[in-house]
């Protein structure tokens, strides 16, 4: 029992560091994450969506998504698709939007265009931005923590039970022939 718990603690320490390794790699190269906050770009990207964008290599070009600076802060990037880009004046348009956006936008503030799209991670992300959201995932890790040791622990293994000699059944003697 100790060998599995010490081989699952071992698994999941390497996925955690895989992953961290993999994402530390990704952001170096110029990789960014963005939640998809609205339902401008239905049906193509879904609100509550993580956007994986990679960096834009070259011009954008009309009809291609991309996510571009639109204002201060982490959630001050926006994803749509190009409309039309003139000389380096970029007019975008969300999938689901009637009309083109009233403002333009240069090549200079294009942060990435969409490798991945990961459906409705985000909303845990935004969870997990609230001090509450960690608070709740604290507590789960310590409780399973805290239910693993009380039920598989080695003070869960306990030995048979020995029934008093006066609660015992007689058996009857069998006749010898």
């Amino acid at each position: 029992m100790k060998f599995a718990r010490n081989l699952l603690v071992a698994v999941l320490s390497l996925l955690g560091l895989a992953a961290f390794t993999v994402a530390a790699l990704a952001w170096s190269q110029g990789y960014r994450v963005y939640i998809i906050h609205t339902g401008s770009m239905l049906p193509e990207l879904r609100p509550g969506s993580v956007v994986v964008d990679r960096p834009v290599s070259g011009a954008v070009r009309v009809g291609e998504i991309i996510s571009y600076r639109f204002g201060p802060g982490p959630d001050g990037v926006l994803t749509h698709r190009v409309y039309s880009d003139r000389a380096g004046v970029i007019v975008t348009k969300g999938d689901a939007n009637a009309t083109p956006d009233p403002w333009t936008t240069r090549n200079g503030a294009v942060v990435g265009t969409p490798e991945a799209v990961v459906p409705k991670l985000g909303y845990l992300l935004e969870y997990l931005k609230q001090p509450a959201g960690v608070a709740s995932v604290v507590t789960l890790v310590a409780t399973v923590g805290l239910l693993w040791s009380l039920l598989l622990g080695p003070h869960a293994e306990v030995a048979p039970r020995r029934v008093p000699a006066h609660r015992r059944r007689k058996r009857p003697l069998h006749a010898v022939s």
